[in-house]
């Protein structure tokens, strides 16, 4: 081979040799290769995950049906009603048999994985969980229900508060808890402490009624009488209105003896009977909330030293109060002659001695003062309770207050109004009372104007007042007992003078 240079396409000489040409790969030739190559080609890493800080599933945000499985649902931790449901083993019985007719509502808390029943339906979700667990069947795994988005702890503690009390299945006690857990969050949730007044238009927007007499009550109950234990579970409404009163009535005495601070006072006397109570419960499963009353008056005469006869004797006075205190009845009765003229000295001496001053119309006079304010308080009426030396049994009964936005005011609300101004205005006299005494000639005619939503007594009332399961009207029965009582025991038949407001309000 010549050292000339060789020739490029176009003429163009150059003393570089030209470089090879590139190799093009080989086409396969076989199905088998062809395969290789497109799997190989198919061999890629899967991306990056660069979303895990967001939430894995976003809720609806409306109501809707979705469907979930037993165990995504949890039951809701701050459910109010802490005691078992007796009808438990009914419940599983009937959804064992015929299904979940009423399907569960939940909703979800921002952030959690799971979901929790939103009105009511813990003790269903137990039997279902139950259900599964025993049987797996489908049915029991696989649940329709309402989603609702979450709102607040608020809005979803009143509901199950709401449901509850609708069904009728929630004790005393653990109304007021759930009520005074209420509170707390309302008042974390809006970031200031709530008065009473303020607190009832929460819950009231909330969609929960309670009058500030009853949460007055049941933070009394929460914040004084858990020492009571297990006896709480058989507290009623009407047992913590008999307390609470009797309570103050002692506290108020013991200021009068000692410097002892209200804290001191339940922690050396009251705390102490309670724990005794609770002992008594665990043994019998009995209460009695009048032996409550008596075990404090034995531990408050045990502190002071005195006899507790003389202690409930001094207790009687100031335990007439519907607010503050009655006025007392004068120690020596006046006997009127307004009538008569003057009386024989027989006469004169068995009317005078018919009435002592610590007779059996002094005790029945202050029960009935307690009964009126246990028919005030279950209505929430206490505010128009007042003080009147004037009135027949020293009380009066302001007008009902004007209910807000133009609302009705509750049918009971009213009828209970309209029982204890007849009760203030026509009951016979308090012990010592007579025509002759301060009060005026024409109080016990004196009848409260009515409320602005006027009622009848008609068959509405009629049907409220037999309600045997009507605690307010069972309260009102036993308060025209106990007016049939005093004004037995202030009269002496066949004297005259004796029953002057029978004669006046016939």
């Amino acid at each position: 081979m010549s050292d000339e240079a060789l020739p490029l396409r176009g003429g163009v000489e150059t003393d570089q040799a030209a470089p090879a040409p590139a190799q093009v790969p080989a086409r396969p030739t076989s199905i088998e290769q062809r395969r290789r190559l497109v799997a190989e080609s198919l061999q890629v890493g899967n991306l990056g995950n660069n979303a895990r800080d967001l939430p894995a599933q976003a809720d609806p945000t409306h109501d809707c049906q979705i469907e979930l499985s037993v165990g995504d649902i949890h039951p809701y931790e701050h459910n109010p009603r802490r005691a078992s449901n007796a009808k438990f083993d009914d419940i599983k019985a009937s959804i064992r048999a015929n299904g979940l007719r009423n399907p569960f509502t939940v909703t979800r808390r921002p952030g959690e994985s799971h979901f929790v029943v939103e009105a009511g339906g813990n003790t269903r979700l137990l039997a279902i969980r139950q259900l599964w667990a025993e049987t797996r069947e489908p049915r029991f795994h696989k649940l329709g229900v309402l989603f609702r988005p979450w709102r607040s702890e608020s809005h979803v503690l009143t509901a199950h508060l709401i449901e509850n009390e609708q069904r009728g299945d929630m004790n005393f006690w653990d109304k007021a808890s759930g009520v005074v857990d209420l509170k707390a969050r309302i008042e974390t949730e809006k970031g200031v402490t709530l008065s009473l007044r303020q607190l009832e238009e929460a819950m009231k927007a909330l969609g929960l009624s309670i009058n500030t007499a009853t949460l007055a009550h049941y933070l009394f109950a929460t914040e004084r009488l858990g020492i009571l234990g297990e006896a709480v579970i058989d507290l009623s409404g009407l047992d913590v209105k008999t307390l609470q009163p009797r309570l103050n009535s002692m506290k108020r005495y013991a200021q009068t003896r000692t410097s002892l601070a209200e804290d001191e006072l339940y922690a050396m006397v009251f705390e102490p009977a309670f724990r005794h109570t609770a002992d008594e419960y665990r043994r019998t499963s009995s209460f009695n909330i009048a032996a409550v009353c008596r075990a404090c008056e034995e531990e408050l005469a045990d502190v002071l030293g005195e006899p507790v006869a003389e202690l409930r004797t001094a207790l009687e006075p100031a335990a007439r109060s519907p607010q503050a205190s009655l006025p007392r009845a004068p120690a020596e009765p006046a006997v009127s002659t307004a009538n008569t003229g003057t009386a024989a000295p027989g006469r004169r001496a068995q009317a005078e001695g018919a009435i002592p001053a610590k007779t059996e119309g002094a005790a029945v006079h202050s029960r009935v003062i307690e009964q009126v304010r246990v028919c005030a308080g279950l209505v929430g009426i206490s505010d128009c309770l007042r003080r009147d030396e004037a009135a027949p049994l020293g009380y009066c009964m302001d007008a009902l207050p004007i209910p807000p936005h133009g609302d009705s005011l509750h049918p009971s609300r009213q009828w209970a109004w309209q029982l204890l101004a007849l009760v203030s205005a026509t009951a016979a006299p308090p012990e010592g009372f007579a025509s002759g005494d301060s009060c005026p000639a024409d109080s016990a005619s004196r009848v409260p104007d009515p409320p602005l939503d006027a009622f009848q007594f008609d068959a509405a009332f009629f049907d409220w007042l037999v309600d045997a399961n009507d605690q307010t009207a069972s309260a009102c029965w036993d308060l025209l007992g106990l007016v049939r009582e005093f004004r037995s025991s202030v009269s002496t038949p066949g004297l005259p003078g004796s029953g002057i407001a029978v004669a006046e309000d016939a």
